[in-house]
């Protein structure tokens, strides 16, 4: 009795350290994209990111072949659906063979935040303007929404947008001009996107 009580304590304790060994991971978007990030210091090792659907289930790569690490092991993930729960693995190779193989690390995909952002920036002629909402294009109805470009005073010098606005990530191109057709001057203008959900401005610089 004496000997399995032991037992059944060493095998907790095992599993109490492999569980304790285990590294952190960081979940947050960056440029509206899903970034997925091992915690730790693994560079100059290369790694692979594998993911599933459920925690036994079967796991696909995310890339074709091994990455190296040159910072953060992490992965861009751009078909990630909002409210939804994924399962991603991180295998690391040792310099002396073999690999480490961390997760699966249960991940729910957070709302694409309501941002808009510009690029590139500064800007001498076309840029491109990237409107995100929250929630899923796919399970989430559109909201009206108004984009506007605005000048250091606050005044619209054109509008970019009036009407449904799709949830997730919609990109418009911006010739640099006003509603005129005037190319704007060189300075600092202001994208401001609108929304029932709330708003969200991003800075601009032109030149010439």
């Amino acid at each position: 009795m004496l000997r399995r009580s032991l037992l059944v304590l060493g095998l907790a304790s095992l599993l109490h350290s492999a569980a304790a060994a285990q590294p952190g991971l960081q979940v947050r978007y960056e440029d509206e994209v899903l970034r997925v990030t091992l915690e730790g210091t693994y560079l100059g090792r290369y790694y692979q990111v594998w993911r599933g659907d459920r925690f036994a289930g079967e796991y696909q790569p995310l890339a074709a072949d091994y990455t190296l690490c040159t910072g953060d092991c992490s992965v861009g993930v751009l078909d990630a659906v909002p409210g939804r729960t994924y399962y991603y693995r991180f295998d690391v190779l040792r310099a002396e063979g073999g690999f480490d193989s961390y997760g699966p690390f249960p991940v729910t995909v957070p709302d694409t935040p309501l941002l808009a952002t510009v690029s590139p920036n500064p800007s001498n002629g076309r840029a491109r303007i990237r409107f995100s909402l929250p929630g899923s294009p796919r399970q989430d109805l559109p909201v009206q929404a108004e984009a506007r470009v605005l000048d250091l005073q606050g005044r619209t010098v054109r509008r970019l947008h009036t009407g449904a606005l799709a949830r997730g990530v919609t990109t418009l191109d911006w010739d640099g001009r006003d509603d005129a057709g005037q190319p704007l001057g060189a300075g600092i203008y202001f994208v401001r996107l609108s929304t029932p959900l709330g708003g969200s401005t991003a800075r601009i610089v032109r030149f010439r």
